[in-house]
């Protein structure tokens, strides 16, 4: 009588091992399969589908501490994943152990999440103790004056935070500004509705004067007003170092706006600047104007959703007769009429240096279209221009369409 054979991990052959991982997702492979032995390990590690494995998505329900554990336990050791993204749930101490020992890991992105307790302690405690991460995204999360704390001691290996409603408040923000005056890592911050305050932002500015590393900062629904931006204003005269700034759906105010145009006439750093609804007067846009007269460093300036009257377009025009470095204008919804397309027109006759150019959700009607019509057919250094939405009419698209330029892309 023949014995019946039961197939072993230990000697099934790879190809059948393949079909079966075949019919898994790479997480559940790595919940379910990974440590169960070791050939099995081996096999895994050489499927291609899990090789390419480097995202770890969980969302709501998924990291319950019975489901999520033994995903956690296997992703302590992972070297395949660099990016984990929870979105509304508690993170727990699993998770916290998981990132502390993963050594691969290079951005976490929470999203909604909470970590009370003991979890929270772990969590950020874990923060620290990783040396590979590089990117970190909380959004949604309350984040207190201890877990603050803890956060500074984890931007000795960021390069990357973004920050986005979690009521970092004038305080936090404070803390957070003073390990920027010594962190060295750091290239990319984002605040966003942290109601970080004048005295946040004000923190923020002296550590701007001292920092040498970070490149991009930006303010999303933040107040930059006051105080908080006359120190801003300030630190940008000193600065070299930061390339970008983005104060987007901000407020801001007559003061603050006319001290930052003041420093970017000495700012020798900034290439991209965007003030996007920033509540701009025409007033704060003719000081702008003013400064890109001055400036030779700044290639990419977007100044979309604010107001822009004649007498503004006038001053932009007047800069855009002696300014050839900037080579990217973007005054998308600034309710520009055709007088002010005129006006740009006509400074573009001279400019030798825009490439772009962006007037979309203006009001240029068909003298405007025919006023860049007639510039277009002069000035060859326009590559791209975007007229779409500005209540042009027939007339103003026959203008248009007539332009027969090479190597222009024109939409309206």
């Amino acid at each position: 009588m023949s014995k019946t054979v039961v197939p072993s991990l230990l000697t099934i052959p790879i190809e059948i091992v393949y079909r079966i991982l075949d019919q898994m997702t790479p997480k559940n492979i790595m919940k379910s399969l990974r440590e169960v032995c070791q050939r099995l390990n081996k096999i895994i590690d050489t499927y291609p589908p899990y090789k390419k494995f480097d995202r770890v998505f969980l969302k709501a329900g998924e990291m319950d501490p019975e489901r999520f554990a033994p995903l956690a336990n296997a992703l302590k050791f992972n070297k395949t994943v660099t990016k984990f993204e929870f979105r509304g749930d508690h993170i727990g101490r699993c998770g916290a152990e998981m990132l502390e020992f993963n050594q691969g890991v290079k951005m976490v992105d929470l999203d909604t999440c909470t970590a009370g307790g003991e979890g929270a302690e772990a969590f950020f405690h874990a923060l620290t103790t990783n040396r590979t991460l590089q990117t970190l995204a909380i959004r949604r999360y309350n984040i207190n004056s201890s877990s603050v704390h803890i956060l500074v001691d984890a931007l000795k290996t960021l390069t990357e935070l973004d920050l986005e409603v979690n009521f970092l408040n004038e305080n936090g923000t404070q803390q957070l500004a003073e390990a920027l005056k010594v962190n060295d890592t750091l290239t990319t911050l984002k605040f966003r509705y942290n109601f970080i305050g004048s005295k946040g932002m004000k923190g923020i500015g002296e550590a701007l004067k001292v920092n040498k590393t970070l490149k991009t900062l930006s303010f999303h629904d933040e107040d930059v007003v006051k105080d908080g931006a006359l120190a801003l204003a300030e630190a940008l005269k000193i600065n070299e170092t930061l390339t970008s700034i983005r104060i987007l759906w901000s407020k801001t105010d007559e003061l603050g706006v006319e001290a930052l145009a003041e420093a970017l006439k000495f700012n020798i750093g900034l290439k991209n600047i965007e003030l996007e609804n920033a509540h701009i007067s025409q007033t704060g846009i003719q000081a702008l104007a003013e400064a890109l007269k001055i400036n030779r460093t700044i290639t990419h300036f977007k100044l979309e959703d604010n107001t822009c009257d004649a007498k503004s377009a006038y001053a932009l025009a007047e800069a855009l007769a002696v300014n050839n470095t900037l080579i990217d204008l973007s005054l998308k919804g600034n309710r520009i009429n055709a007088e002010g397309a005129k006006m740009l027109a006509e400074g573009l006759t001279t400019n030798q240096g825009l490439t772009t150019l962006n007037l979309e959700y203006n009001n240029i009607g068909p003298e405007g279209a025919q006023s860049f019509a007639q510039i277009l057919q002069i000035n060859h250094t326009l590559k791209k221009v975007k007229l779409y939405r500005n209540k042009i009419g027939e007339e103003g698209s026959a203008a248009l369409a007539s332009v027969k330029r090479d190597g222009l892309e024109l939409s309206f």
